[in-house]
């Protein structure tokens, strides 16, 4: 639906069969949907905001409290090397290229490389696991947090059985439990993943 209003707005002119489509909308759509594509078509905010306001606001914030923000470059901490991280835990620049020690960036430039990521990279390969339409908000964040913590491709990938077939099942209630396992046991990160985990789950569970 989202991409349909923004080739309208792109290219309406006023012909017979977009006027006759715009009546339509204006019976069968929610209001707020058609103020918000209204805006667009004037201009009012850009094309791409309207791109960032379908992110899940919760798993940006909640991101952001376990990534923190760093304007300076530096190893991952996870493997004490590679890749090498800034920002809010982005490790490659707009154009794909690296970052080096060394490497700053602004405050802005931090959240637009948070965004884009979420945007381009995380966002549609989670709207491919079966039932995300069907997510609320804070389900969605839970798994967008989740996903760039863990990976984009998380979903039916290696050794990440057991939430890909939590998920594909849409046994909701068994998410949690199935987030909480993938906190690297053992590890120098355990703790910090183990909240993690839990306040994923616990948004999750949370009502809409």
């Amino acid at each position: 639906m989202t991409m349909k209003f923004k080739d309208a707005a792109f290219w309406y002119n006023q012909e017979s069969h977009q006027m006759d489509a715009w009546d339509y909308l204006q019976e069968h759509v929610d209001v707020s949907v058609l103020e918000h594509f209204t805006k667009i078509y004037r201009k009012e905010v850009s094309i791409h905001q309207y791109d960032y306001d379908n992110i899940p606001k919760v798993g940006v914030d909640l991101i952001k409290k376990y990534e923190g923000c760093k304007l300076k470059a530096y190893y991952d901490p996870g493997t004490g090397g590679l890749p090498i991280t800034i920002g809010w835990g982005s490790t490659s620049r707009m154009n794909g290229q690296p970052f080096r020690i060394g490497d700053t960036i602004t405050q802005e430039e931090a959240d637009k490389l948070l965004y884009e990521s979420l945007l381009k990279k995380y966002l549609p390969q989670l709207e491919r696991i079966p039932h995300w339409e069907n997510m609320n908000d804070n389900q969605r964040g839970a798994l967008l947090s989740f996903a760039y913590n863990l990976g984009a491709y998380f979903y039916g990938g290696a050794n990440f059985e057991t939430i890909t077939r939590v998920l594909k099942n849409g046994e909701w209630n068994k998410v949690p439990d199935a987030l909480y396992l993938y906190r690297n046991p053992g590890s120098r990160v355990e703790e910090g993943l183990r909240k993690r985990r839990i306040e994923e789950g616990n948004l999750w569970s949370k009502s809409a």
